[in-house]
């Protein structure tokens, strides 16, 4: 894969979890996930200057993954407890 391909895969996931962010209620939480996810989009941005070896790259799409799904298990959860209201 091209190196501005990849850089395009790595921005593409840093924005479908900024999207899910979106969702969830302001809190102490969310507002840490999105500061790391500022932080991945940084160091993507630094990556036009000078390319990532493959082990930058991996430790960022790691991360990004790590966010993705507490976010994930986020929103499930808010739905989850949306769901048991609803049946009370």
């Amino acid at each position: 894969m091209a190196q501005a391909r990849r850089l395009v895969v790595v921005r593409e996931a840093i924005d479908v979890v900024l999207r899910h962010l979106e969702f969830l209620q302001p809190s102490d939480r969310t507002e840490q996930l999105h500061a790391w996810l500022d932080e991945c989009s940084q160091e993507v941005e630094q990556w036009n200057a000078s390319p990532p070896t493959d082990r930058e790259r991996e430790g960022l799409m790691k991360r990004v993954l790590a966010i993705h799904v507490a976010v994930t298990n986020m929103v499930r959860d808010v739905h989850h407890a949306k769901g048991e209201s609803a049946t009370r």
